[in-house]
Parts: structure tokens; C-alpha cells; sequence
């Protein structure tokens, strides 16, 4: 369905899920159930290791949503934390066993920046290389060029950042993930929505459907951290003003900025993606509402 609605040109709308940081599932499990039971949202999506903080297996979360609550997910998939070998045998399992059908390819944080400080990254190929990868077996091919029988059909998509600060380098590697064989691409979330119109004006007509990350903040304090702390983040000196103004009321106010942001998206992207804070899964339906 979701790679149905993205040839129709079907405005979609995704939530993000994170998989837990140990086994227990059951309050994504619940989350991914909310919002099936909704009614509004086409798919969820899985981050996979953000931040390079370790969590459940984002193909296997996948897999377990889907099975057990029947709602489509597109689950991320860093090369950060496996060699050329591992990304084939874990897509093709998650192709023939899980039933997995879409993927977001992401090359990922490195790993000096999270947790596990003195782990090492793979990074055999980057994001390019794994579209370049996922393309090679839906052609029935595996990395060598060898035949591994049957071909998948996944439908594979990228990350794109509006706000890079080398705006130019993040554009031409977007055009090579274009080259690549990717067929959507998901932006960083935008807290503003000029910082969407005004990328707009210099990406002219997408290439491929694009759709819009929308993060409702929760308070000035959390705006300041995503936006000096987290790599490839920008929330607009306006947004955290108004943040801090608004005092007790910042939850509500991070609502208002992140519907006004849906509003604009809403006319001309392809789609949205929304963050809910904590897998707070009803605060990302009333960005949708």
C-alpha cells in the first residue's frame, strides 16, 4: 500500500516509532496499535540506532509490528553497523521472512557521538552505496553481481536535510542518491515552516516525493538541546523564542508551530512524517487531526 500511494501521488503520513533501548515491546507494540486503530496514518517508521544509541533491532521491530499489529512500517537501516555481508543477509531475511517491503537507507551517526564511545563504525559503504545495494537485489543480483535467485521489490528511500549547513554538498549527494535508484526521501524534522518554502526555491521540483519530518516540541528546553546537541538539527531563533515565551504552556505552543508546519506541507509535499515525543503516539495524531 504505501509504495501504491506513492506512485498515485497520495499524500502519505507516517509516525515514528523508536524500538525500545531493552526487549520489552509492548509500549511500541501499544503505540503502533493507536494508530492503526486511528485510522489516519498510512505507516510507521523505525529508527534504527539514533544518535549511535543502542536499540532493538529496528528490521526486527519492524517485523514485530507488522505481524502483530498489521500496520506497514518503513524501518531505517544505518551501515554504520554492518559490513557489506550483513546488510544483504539482513535485508533478504527481512524480505523473504519478515515480509518487510520498504526501507529508508541512512549511512547513521558515528559511534563517538552516543553510548558506546570507543565502538567502532562499519561504514563499508555509505548511504548511496546501500541504495546502489538494495537496488542490486531487487534486480536479483547481490553486491558481487552474483544471482541470488527470485528478486525483491523493496521500496527503498533516503534522508534529506533542508537545513545542512553545506547545503550544496547535501544537494549533490541527493541527486546521487536520485541516481542510485532511490524513490522517496525523508527531510530532517523542520520546526518552521519557511525553512520548508524556502528549500523549495532552491531544490525547484523534487525529483521524487519527498516527505516532511514534523516534530512537535515539548519545551524551550528541549528546543535548545535539539538545536545545539543533535547533528544536522535547526530550530529558528523565532521558534525558540516563542518557545520560551510561552512559558507553561510550551507543550501546546510546539503543537500550534508543529500543525502550522503540517499546513504548509500539506499543499505541496508528497507526504509528512511526524516525531511524537517518547512514542507518545496521541500528541503525533493531533499534529494530523
Amino acid at each position: 500500500p504505501f509504495a501504491r500511494k506513492l506512485r498515485a501521488g497520495t499524500f502519505l503520513r507516517l509516525v515514528e516509532l523508536d524500538p525500545p533501548k531493552g526487549i520489552v515491546l509492548d509500549r511500541v507494540l501499544e503505540a503502533a496499535k493507536g494508530l492503526k486503530d486511528a485510522g489516519c496514518v498510512d505507516a510507521v517508521d523505525i529508527n534504527s540506532g539514533t544518535l549511535a544509541r543502542i536499540q532493538l533491532d529496528s528490521l526486527m521491530m519492524a517485523i514485530a509490528i507488522e505481524r502483530r499489529v498489521g500496520i506497514e512500517t518503513v524501518p531505517h537501516l544505518t551501515t554504520r553497523d554492518m559490513s557489506v555481508m550483513g546488510l544483504q543477509s539482513a535485508l533478504m531475511g527481512a524480505w523473504a521472512v519478515g515480509g518487510i517491503r520498504n526501507i529508508l537507507a541512512i549511512t547513521g551517526d558515528p559511534p563517538a557521538i552516543g553510548d558506546n564511545p570507543h565502538a567502532r563504525g562499519v561504514f563499508e559503504i555509505d548511504s548511496i552505496g546501500l541504495v546502489q545495494l538494495i537496488q542490486r537485489l531487487n534486480q536479483g543480483l547481490d553486491h558481487a553481481g552474483k544471482v541470488i535467485g527470485p528478486p525483491t521489490a523493496f521500496t527503498v528511500g533516503v534522508a534529506l536535510n533542508p537545513t545542512a549547513q553545506d547545503l550544496d554538498t547535501e544537494l549533490r549527494r541527493f541527486d546521487q542518491k536520485v541516481a542510485a535508484g532511490a524513490q522517496f526521501a525523508m527531510t530532517q524534522p523542520l520546526f518552521a515552516p519557511e525553512l520548508w518554502t524556502d528549500f523549495l526555491k532552491i531544490l525547484g521540483r523534487p525529483p521524487i516525493p519527498i516527505l516532511v519530518g514534523v516534530w512537535p516540541l515539548a519545551s524551550y528546553k528541549q528546543a535548545l538541546r535539539l538545536h545545539n546537541e543533535v547533528p544536522g538539527i535547526v530550530v529558528p531563533d523565532r521558534i525558540q523564542d516563542l518557545m520560551k515565551q510561552a512559558g507553561p504552556e510550551a507543550r501546546a505552543e510546539g503543537l500550534r508551530i508543529a500543525r502550522e508546519v503540517y499546513a504548509v506541507v500539506r499543499e505541496n509535499a508528497a507526504g509528512v512524517y511526524v516525531i511524537p515525543p517518547f512514542n507518545r503516539y496521541e500528541e503525533a495524531l493531533a499534529v494530523l487531526a
